[in-house]
């Protein structure tokens, strides 16, 4: 499955979509009010199917809540289970929380409910136009979301297997992340990161001074933090077209690609903002998607794995510093590079691990 986002125009019918996002947040929010009072009262909560009942008898009371599609409402209650789940599990650190109206960013349209054809969108029999940027073919649901300027987005989830390109070349790499340098490949490219948060820093300062000194309350402080929310969109659009094109790049021209799996909380805590400018998981998650449609094989070699120590000959070299770019081997007298050294010990390990998982010996299978 892969997704593909279509931006609306702007009209007036786009109200009947800003309302139903509003009903959204109100059903999520009793939900979780239910929750709350369901789990002071007998320790747990209510499974997702009486849930669902009890919401459906709410929403044939409530003129405004039978305005959602019934799907939809069912995908909330489905959302706030989930959440509960991953909680009492102990993969989330914090139960769901109540949400504002405005900051309830998307509902879920399943099989009923909309038709689409060309750049058309009929929901409940209102009819939507969007800017139609590509061609999309086998949708299994619509998502309709809203940024932080209230625009409306349809987000078309379509079936992966119909969408395939043609690859160029056949070569295999290994990549290493890296602060300095984005990514340095094994055969020797090294790619920098734009680090558009970095580079559009003044001006957002500049926007936030502005902003502090707008009265609250008043339209103009609207207005500032209208223009704030704009330039932190634009640069996560710039920093996704990045990624969407290197990530693009390199499956087109790569049969293989070996890549570590990073423990990104962790070096968040390390260097910060630094990290999130990077972005280091979208682009992963980005390469990915993007391999299948190449059928490129994208394998992750394990973060232990000392990629940047490891010599050629074997020999770790276990008093290696961060700050050491470069160091030579004490067994054979190799000189290395650090992150050359790394992207092809990690384009070594990944084939190793992917013969050892597949079971085969022969080359050309990678």
């Amino acid at each position: 499955m892969y997704n593909i986002s279509f931006k609306a125009y702007k009209t007036k019918k786009l109200k009947f979509l800003h309302d139903n996002l509003n009903t959204s947040a109100w059903i999520w929010n009793y939900c979780i009010s239910l929750q709350k009072r369901y789990y002071s009262l007998y320790g747990g909560y209510i499974n997702v199917n009486r849930l669902q009942k009890h919401i459906a008898k709410l929403r044939n009371k409530n003129p405004k809540w039978k305005e959602l599609n019934s799907q939809s409402v069912q995908e909330i209650c489905q959302r706030v289970d989930e959440s509960y789940k991953r909680f009492f599990k102990g993969l989330a650190k914090r139960p769901p929380k109540f949400k504002k109206a405005k900051n309830f960013n998307s509902f879920v349209l399943k099989q009923s409910g909309w038709r689409i054809e060309g750049n058309t969108l009929w929901i409940q029999k209102r009819r939507y136009r969007f800017s139609k940027s590509r061609e999309y073919e086998n949708i299994k649901r619509i998502s309709v979301k809203r940024n932080k300027l209230g625009e409306i987005f349809f987000v078309l989830c379509c079936d992966l297997k119909t969408v395939k390109y043609e690859r160029v070349g056949d070569a295999t790499i290994g990549i290493d992340f890296g602060l300095k340098t984005y990514l340095t490949i094994s055969n020797g490219q090294e790619i920098q990161s734009p680090e558009f948060f970095k580079s559009n820093l003044k001006a957002i300062k500049s926007i936030n001074r502005q902003l502090s000194k707008k009265k609250k309350g008043s339209k103009n402080r609207r207005k500032a933090l209208k223009n704030l929310q704009r330039a932190y969109i634009d640069i996560s659009n710039k920093r996704g077209n990045f990624e969407w094109k290197l990530a693009n790049e390199l499956c087109k021209n790569h049969s293989f690609i070996a890549i570590e799996d990073l423990n990104i909380e962790a070096m968040k805590q390390l260097w910060g903002r630094k990290i999130s400018d990077l972005s280091f998981s979208s682009f992963v998650l980005k390469l990915e998607q993007i391999a299948n449609k190449y059928d490129s094989v994208v394998q992750k070699v394990d973060r232990w794995f000392a990629s940047s120590k490891t010599c050629t000959c074997g020999v770790v070299n276990k008093e290696l510093k961060l700050s050491d770019r470069e160091w030579v081997c004490s067994s054979c007298g190799e000189i290395h590079q650090r992150d050359l050294l790394a992207s092809n010990n990690i384009l070594s390990e990944g084939i190793r691990l992917y013969r050892t998982k597949h079971k085969t010996d022969n080359k050309s299978a990678v």
